[in-house]
């Protein structure tokens, strides 16, 4: 039995549900952000385009902890949204939930035993952009060779 010829309203009825369905199951995904932390001068994000040389050509920093908070307007602490690790050549990738995207700005945060840890307020990438973040590597203690005498004399 052909439901369209039968209620033109039943078959308007099922196709308007299963919109509905297929609109509420893509919203419950969550969107994907990629990234890559560099040295630099400052501690920031940059929100560049996905061409931009800086992703193919600069030298990640990898085993570095990213971590995102939407930005609290109420005093209370910012809640986390993910957080993740720089890969080999400094890339990440972070996922958060549809519903928790927020709109306005996070805080994104880079701790890891090289760099000095930054924090900074940005907004996330969108379409084809790419966040790139600047970090302060730390500079290597002084290796003091302790085969070297000292004369007291001099």
């Amino acid at each position: 039995m052909n439901l369209a010829k039968s209620n033109p309203a039943k078959s308007i009825l099922a196709k308007t549900l299963l919109l509905t369905t297929l609109l509420t199951l893509t919203a419950c995904g969550s969107s994907r952000y990629i990234g890559k932390v560099i040295p630099g001068t400052v501690g920031r994000p940059i929100i560049v385009e996905a061409g931009d040389d800086r992703i193919n050509n600069e030298q990640g920093i990898p085993g570095l902890e990213i971590t995102v908070y939407n930005e609290s307007k109420s005093g209370r602490a910012p809640a986390q949204l993910a957080r993740t690790m720089t890969d080999e050549d400094g890339e990440f990738a972070i996922s958060i939930p549809s519903a928790k995207t927020p709109r306005g700005n996070v805080i994104v945060r880079v701790t890891g035993d090289e760099i000095y840890s930054a924090r900074s307020k940005t907004f996330l990438p969108r379409g084809n952009q790419f966040m790139l973040y600047t970090v302060v590597t730390r500079e290597p203690a002084s290796n003091t060779n302790a085969s070297s005498t000292i004369d007291p004399t001099k």
